[in-house]
């Protein structure tokens, strides 16, 4: 009982002390990552629809700026926006930035052109794909795992750059999150989905989460107060289980 009460007026308190020098906006920076996030969507991407609903129980509305990701990462960092939606953890970015709890899961695939590997490519480990011409975003998670294992990688600035070098047969496999990759082979290429493939090991499996301003102000008692909503949402069973 007393725990309980603790948490309750842990949560007011943030909650009051957010009023108390807030102007019930929050500022977040992005790019268009569709389905996750959607400059075109009403709702902006299911990504985005958790993180806002989460910050409109705070009695805050959300304002995203879109921009390239590298982009993105800057306007954070100088504290221009609170956070960057959706990103992993690598402990390179750590250095600069905070990090919420995990909000989402996400899936990390290899994906071919059938018509020219008809009987698909496996691999058990990354270094076998050594002989492949591999494409990934400039900027993601994986650029230090392919480094390390010493994979032929071109590197453009979206997945949707990558969708198009794969069926124009400039590569062999394009790197990229599984939901990702079969909405813009969808969208680019609806009559012709049959033509894509995955193979079906994943190389990689990283959380969702808002990666925070170290400058932005009252980033700590933001973070802390999205993370018991959220946390109280997931237990409730409205947020996705990771």
């Amino acid at each position: 009982m007393w725990q309980d009460l603790r948490v309750l007026f842990l949560l007011g308190g943030l909650l009051y002390s957010i009023h108390a020098y807030a102007d019930k906006k929050i500022v977040l920076a992005t790019a268009n990552w569709e389905p996750y996030i959607s400059e075109s969507s009403a709702t902006q991407g299911q990504f985005s629809e958790i993180v806002t609903s989460i910050f409109k129980e705070m009695q805050l509305e959300t304002t995203l700026i879109f921009a390239p990701w590298k982009r993105v990462e800057s306007i954070v960092a100088d504290g221009e926006a609170f956070a960057a939606i959706p990103y992993a953890y690598t402990k390179e970015r750590h250095k600069k930035f905070d990090y919420s709890d995990p909000i989402m899961n996400s899936s990390y695939v290899f994906i071919y052109n059938k018509k020219v590997y008809p009987k698909g490519i496996d691999y058990t480990q990354l270094e076998e794909l050594g002989n492949y011409r591999i494409s990934g975003v400039t900027g993601y998670w994986y650029e230090q795992l392919f480094m390390s294992a010493k994979l032929k990688v071109e590197y453009v600035t979206s997945d949707e750059q990558n969708i198009v070098k794969l069926y124009a047969n400039r590569v062999d496999l394009v790197a990229t999150n599984d939901l990702v990759g079969w909405f813009l082979i969808k969208k680019r290429y609806p009559k012709e989905v049959a033509q894509f493939g995955v193979l079906k090991k994943p190389f990689g499996s990283q959380y969702l989460h808002l990666m925070v301003s170290k400058k932005y102000p009252h980033a700590l008692e933001l973070t802390q107060r999205f993370n018991a909503i959220l946390k109280k949402r997931r237990e409730l069973g409205s947020v996705p289980a990771l």
